[in-house]
C-alpha cells in the first residue's frame, strides 16, 4: 500500500514536464472556444458586409441573365464564364474568409501561443492500439464530449424554438408579402437564431475551456518518484555528483600542495590550521596564499614545509584570520599587511643569518685546506 501511495500523481508538474508536454503538442486548448470565435467572426463579417454581399450576388445574377442569350457555349466561352464566376465568388467571400482566418489565428495564439510541434504528427502505432481505443469508450473525456454535443444541440434547438415562437404571430401575414420580402424576413429570422445560438454557446465554451485546463493539469501531475527521477536526469545522480566533487577536491588539493615548496613561510594555529604564503618582489602586489588547510591537510602542508626547509611560524590569530578571509590564490587584505610583513621580515632576517653562517663555514673550510 505504501508503494502504491508513493506512485500516486499528487505533485504539481515541474517546468521540465511542462516543456516536454508542449514539445509533443500537449497543451490546454478548447476547440469550443475556437469554434465560437470563428462563428462570431463569420456573423460579424456578414453583418458588416451584408450590403456588399447583396450587391455582388445581384450583380453576378444580373450579368448572367443579361448575357445568357449572347454567350458562346464553346470551350473558350465556358472557360471564360467559369473564370468570371470564380473571380466574382472569391471577391465576394473574401471578407468572410479573412475575418474567419484572422479569428482562428488570434484565438489559437491566445490559448497556446506560437507552437510548432512536429512530434504531434509523427506516426505512432500506439494510437491505433485497439485495446486503448476500446478503453476510450469508457473514459471521462468521452462523457464530457458527449455532454458538450448534447448541450450544443439543446442550445441551438432551444434558441431556434424560442425565436420562431416569438415570430409565430407574423407567419400568417407572410402570404400578403412579395417573394423578396418573404426571403428577407426568413433570412433575418435565421440570422437571429444564428447569433443567439452563438452567444449561448459562449457559456459552453468557457465551461469547456475550464474543464480542458483542469484535465490538462491533472494529466501533467507527477508522482514523487517521477520528480526524483527527473531530478536525477537533469541534475545528475547525487552519488555521481558527490564522486565528481570528491575528485575535483583531490585535484585542487594536489595543485595546492605542489605550490607549498614555493612558499616563503607557513603560518600555523599551531596544530589545527596551516597557511602557506609566498611573496615575489616585483611580481606580486602583496603576499599571496598558495595553500591552506585544516587538521590533516594542515599537517601535510607542515610536512612539505619541513622537507623543503620552509620556515614554520606559530601565530594563532593571524593563522585564523588568513584561513577565514583569504582563498587559495588570493592576495592578503590590507588590514593584515602589517602582521604578515613583520613575519616575512623576520623570515628574511633568519635566511640572511643562515646565509652568513653558511658562508662563514665555507670560508673556514677553505682556509683549513
Amino acid at each position: 500500500m505504501a508503494d502504491q501511495g508513493a506512485q500516486e500523481k499528487t505533485e504539481k508538474p515541474t517546468p521540465r514536464r511542462r516543456s516536454k508536454a508542449r514539445e509533443q503538442g500537449q497543451v490546454a486548448k478548447s476547440m469550443e472556444i475556437s469554434s465560437v470565435a470563428v462563428l462570431m467572426a463569420g456573423i460579424g463579417s456578414l453583418w458588416l458586409f451584408g450590403g456588399f454581399f447583396y450587391e455582388r450576388i445581384t450583380g453576378l445574377m444580373r450579368h448572367m441573365f443579361q448575357n445568357s442569350g449572347s454567350a458562346d457555349l464553346n470551350f473558350l466561352g465556358v472557360v471564360d464564364l467559369s473564370a468570371t464566376i470564380w473571380n466574382h465568388f472569391l471577391i465576394t467571400v473574401l471578407p468572410v474568409w479573412a475575418a474567419v482566418t484572422l479569428a482562428a489565428i488570434v484565438i489559437n495564439l491566445a490559448q497556446v501561443g506560437f507552437l510548432f510541434a512536429p512530434k504531434r504528427i509523427k506516426p505512432d502505432l500506439k494510437k491505433i492500439n485497439p485495446i486503448k481505443g476500446f478503453k476510450k469508450f469508457f473514459s471521462l473525456r468521452l462523457l464530457v464530449d458527449l455532454g458538450k454535443n448534447l448541450g450544443k444541440l439543446a442550445v441551438v434547438g432551444g434558441v431556434a424554438y424560442l425565436t420562431v415562437r416569438q415570430e409565430w404571430e407574423n407567419l400568417p401575414n407572410l402570404g400578403d408579402l412579395p417573394v423578396s420580402a418573404i426571403v428577407i424576413y426568413i433570412l433575418e429570422v435565421c440570422f437571429t437564431i444564428f447569433w443567439r445560438s452563438v452567444l449561448a454557446m459562449v457559456i459552453l465554451a468557457v465551461l469547456d475551456w475550464s474543464y480542458q485546463k483542469y484535465d490538462f493539469e491533472k494529466n501533467l501531475k507527477m508522482s514523487k518518484q517521477e520528480i526524483k527521477d527527473e531530478f536525477k536526469q537533469t541534475e545528475g545522480d547525487p552519488q555521481v555528483k558527490s564522486r565528481i566533487r570528491s575528485i575535483q577536491r583531490e585535484q585542487v588539493k594536489k595543485r595546492m600542495m605542489s605550490q607549498v615548496p614555493e612558499a616563503d613561510v607557513v603560518i600555523t594555529n599551531p596544530t589545527h590550521l596551516a597557511v602557506a604564503l609566498s611573496y615575489k618582489v616585483g611580481q606580486m602586489d602583496a603576499p599571496t596564499v598558495v595553500a591552506k588547510g585544516a587538521n590533516k591537510v594542515a599537517e601535510k602542508i607542515k610536512e612539505l614545509a619541513r622537507e623543503h626547509n620552509i620556515p614554520i611560524i606559530e601565530d594563532k590569530p593571524l593563522a585564523q584570520a588568513l584561513f577565514k578571509a583569504v582563498e587559495v590564490g588570493q592576495s592578503i587584505p590590507g588590514d593584515l599587511y602589517e602582521a604578515v610583513a613583520s613575519i616575512l621580515a623576520h623570515v628574511y632576517r633568519m635566511k640572511n643569518k643562515h646565509r652568513e653562517v653558511l658562508a662563514g663555514t665555507r670560508a673556514s673550510n677553505r682556509a683549513a685546506t
